[in-house]
């Protein structure tokens, strides 16, 4: 029994130190593992503070581009409204082009108008002073057949230059017989032998 016994407590020492050792491998491999998940946590943590960074990166870029949408539906807002203003100035300035156009096709008739007036004028002036010379030219005719007659009467009958005929006394020496009519509406005036017979109208003078 004796024997028997420090045997004994030689396998219950070993049993107690593989168990001991047991254990101290098993709690080893668990701190390794315990570090492996705290190694793993930590990186998991990175990773979380990385995609917390991202999502907040994303944020304000999602943040700058709902700002460069409001500020690019304000840039339309303002390019549709240059246009509309650009089409409503483009109708004034055909309305104002064709209020133009109409305007010179007035101006242009009233210029042919004024124009055709005054040529109807120019050429009634002229045609007028065209009548008014030849009314004097046969007035003046008319004085010197009446300055013939006096002068043929006052020859045949013997009178002096101071005496003075009457139409009776030459209308012998006068064509028909008759005395002339002025063709402007004027007056003759027979006067003395020695003075030319004179019209009523100015111009109509016997030179």
């Amino acid at each position: 029994m004796k024997n028997i016994l420090p045997w004994i407590l030689a396998v219950a020492c070993a049993a107690g130190a593989g168990t001991l050792y047991f254990s101290k491998s098993s709690a080893d491999a668990e701190l390794a593992k315990a570090r492996a998940q705290a190694q793993q946590a930590e990186s998991l943590q990175t990773q979380l503070d990385e995609a917390q960074k991202q999502v907040a990166s994303q944020g304000e870029q999602i943040t700058s581009m709902q700002q460069g949408n409001d500020e690019l539906l304000k840039l339309r807002n303002q390019v549709r409204q240059l246009t509309d203003e650009k089409q409503q100035m483009t109708k004034q300035m055909q309305s104002l082009q064709s209020q133009a156009d109409r305007s010179q096709a007035e101006i242009q008739q009233v210029q042919a108008r004024t124009d055709e007036r005054a040529r109807t004028m120019a050429e009634q002036q002229i045609l007028q002073m065209k009548q008014n010379q030849s009314i004097t030219m046969n007035c003046i005719n008319n004085l010197r057949v009446l300055d013939g007659a006096k002068q043929q009467w006052a020859l045949e009958r013997g009178k002096t230059a101071a005496d003075v005929p009457t139409p009776a006394d030459i209308a012998p020496y006068l064509p028909g017989q008759q005395m002339p009519q002025c063709p402007g509406g004027g007056h003759y005036t027979l006067n003395a032998v020695g003075t030319a017979p004179t019209c009523s109208i100015p111009g109509h003078v016997l030179q």
